[in-house]
């Protein structure tokens, strides 16, 4: 294969290597860190007055899936199950809320 440019200049190397570059600009735009769900948390956290603290775990059911749990736990007992509320319904934000399975632990 030769690399000779196309009537318009763009040879077929240089098409592959700026598609190949985009691609991975888009893909590492969709992409979040996880700190800010720390941050997240630690404000939740904060803002209950009483001494319910809120520890995130994970459901333990056998779908695989981990998503996350809010336990609320008082004098080292948990006090009741939520799932994630944190996010809202922005793209790259949102929320994972388990399943009726998962809550009902």
């Amino acid at each position: 294969m030769s690399n000779q440019e196309s009537p318009g200049g763009v040879s077929r190397r240089a098409l592959l290597k700026s598609t190949a570059l985009g691609s991975l600009a888009l893909a590492a735009g969709g992409l979040t860190l996880p700190f800010t769900l720390r941050r997240a948390a630690a404000a939740v956290q904060q803002a209950t007055g009483d001494t319910t603290r809120i520890v995130w775990g994970a459901c333990s059911v056998n779908c695989g899936s981990r998503c996350a749990l809010r336990l609320h736990v008082r004098d080292d007992e948990v006090v009741y199950v939520e799932t994630d509320n944190t996010g809202d319904d922005r793209y790259g934000d949102h929320q994972v809320r388990a399943c009726l399975r998962g809550r009902s632990i």
